[in-house]
């Protein structure tokens, strides 16, 4: 391999004609800074601390014309508040990836996660793009890619410090986006799949204490090679949901599609005790779905309750091939698994025991958010992005499926459900909550969200009440410009920043 690559023609420098890369969807790759965003409104005075966003920014137009939208590289979004004024920073990740793609002045990589499509010249580097998650632990801020380790940043200056692997602690090749941390402990519970770098049964996982050291790491073995993209921890248990969204060796070489549905296979559940480890791993048979994200879940003895977005099919606006032809794809639902634990298997088997289920929402939707600090224990508050036609029109379809068009409140006490609706033609992203301080009551704080403005080509972001989102925004920060769709995101206290 050599990292001498011949720079692309001119004419090179041209977007596919898709929705992934055109109109609201088209590639921004603004770095920038805007010192005091426009507010309508009122900035509560006791904010004070950073939001952080990933998304995918594609840097140069892709080698396959078919490229999907979470294939782009990592650009992150951050917006410091404090004292009731807001300034914004974007900045790429600066991957392995990134560099190499830059100086070749053109796309290298190929079809997302599979390898055997780059080009020559990058053969064996992986194609991490911290384009999905940010996370904050031990003073350090990660963005995050499950195809790959995690990427340190500077939290003031976004600059990329580079791949952090814990201090060569980590002997995978993967680490999830969607690390749990303890509220209590403060430990990052984590997990990697296909750590190898190639699809593989193996699942590991990782216990990482609130200043980085890995405390335990463990492994188990998964019925197929799937997508694991996210997964729920409570103080006792960790709850996996293998669906057939599979990946495989072989294929990759002829195919180019890393993922691909396969409907024949059943869904299992996965339930291991935090304490025990993998030795006292219970499995349960699943209904044929996919869980896209997810919000909580809670132990009570011998039973666990899983709040949770499951999809009746899946992904096929990312991954449209699978093993039957053509299949329509089933939006996500929000529903409440609970698994008696003295019923669970020993192994994982197509008859096996199941477990209770019900819907918390009928409208679709997902990018869930509790306050954080009452995960892994019984929850009351939730927030939810949502397509609730009965409140408005659908904005138009973007590259990643039905959009939202509300964001709602969801009190698992009362069981009362509050909308909030940004107005026609703009699609909010997921909510994040800022607590009004750490003794504040469970919700009592706000939430932050970019709302993307389709007709005026822009964003703005929204900061609510979080227990009162039918009181409307309490400010509107007015982005001059348009960002790039993003996926995860998260807050930091002013306090604990540098």
């Amino acid at each position: 391999m050599t990292d001498t690559i011949q720079e692309a023609s001119p004419s090179a420098m041209r977007f596919p004609d898709s929705v992934a890369f055109n109109g609201f969807f088209a590639p921004v790759r603004i770095e920038a800074d805007v010192y005091d965003l426009e507010v309508e409104g009122a900035i509560p005075a006791d904010i004070d601390g950073a939001f952080y966003r990933a998304a995918a920014d594609t840097q140069y137009p892709p080698s396959r014309k078919e490229d999907i939208y979470i294939n782009g590289d990592g650009m992150i979004t951050m917006v410091r508040i404090k004292d009731g004024h807001a300034d914004l920073r974007t900045r790429f990740v600066r991957t392995r990836r990134f560099e190499l793609e830059r100086a070749a002045r053109r796309s290298l990589f190929g079809a997302y996660r599979n390898y055997f499509t780059d080009d020559p010249a990058v053969a064996g580097i992986d194609d991490g793009n911290a384009n999905t998650a940010v996370v904050w632990h031990g003073g350090k801020l990660l963005a995050l890619k499950e195809a790959a380790l995690p990427y340190e940043l500077d939290p003031v200056t976004l600059e990329t410090r580079g791949i952090y692997d814990f201090g060569g602690q980590l002997s995978s090749r993967t680490f999830t986006a969607h690390p749990k941390i303890d509220p209590l402990t403060g430990e990052l519970i984590a997990f990697a799949y296909n750590s190898s770098g190639r699809p593989d049964n193996e699942i590991l996982l990782f216990d990482i204490s609130p200043s980085g050291v890995v405390t335990r790491r463990q492994s188990f073995t998964a019925p197929y090679s799937s997508m694991m993209h996210d997964w729920l921890v409570t103080r006792d248990h960790l709850i996996f949901t293998f669906s057939p969204m599979i990946s495989d060796y072989e294929r990759m070489k002829t195919e180019p599609q890393y993922f691909v549905w396969d409907p024949s296979l059943r869904s299992h559940v996965a339930i291991i005790p935090r304490r025990q480890g993998v030795g006292g791993i219970r499995w349960f048979s699943a209904e044929l779905a996919m869980e896209t994200h997810s919000l909580n879940a809670w132990s009570e003895g011998d039973r666990v309750i899983a709040d949770h977005f499951v999809a009746r099919s899946g992904w096929f606006s990312q991954f449209p091939k699978t093993t039957e032809g053509i299949l329509h794809e089933a939006p996500p639902i929000a529903h409440r698994w609970t698994f008696d634990l003295s019923e669970g298997a020993g192994a994982p088997v197509s008859d096996g025991p199941t477990y209770q289920s019900h819907r918390l929402y009928d409208c679709p939707g997902d990018m869930p958010r509790v306050d954080p600090r009452f995960l892994m224990s019984k929850n009351r508050h939730s927030w939810i992005g949502c397509l609730d036609l009965d409140l408005g029109p659908m904005p138009d379809f973007g590259p990643m499926g039905p959009p939202f068009n509300c964001l709602v409140h969801l009190d698992d006490e009362t069981k009362q459900r509050t909308p909030f609706f940004p107005g026609p033609d703009s699609a909010p992203e997921e909510p994040v909550f800022i607590p009004k301080g750490p003794d504040a009551a469970e919700g009592e704080g706000y939430l932050i969200s970019v709302i993307g403005r389709r007709k005026l080509n822009r964003n703005d972001i929204v900061i609510l009440d979080a227990l009162d989102l039918g009181a409307g925004p309490l400010a509107t920060l007015k982005v001059p410009f348009r960002l790039r769709y993003a996926f995860h995101g998260t807050w930091v206290p002013g306090e604990e920043l540098p």
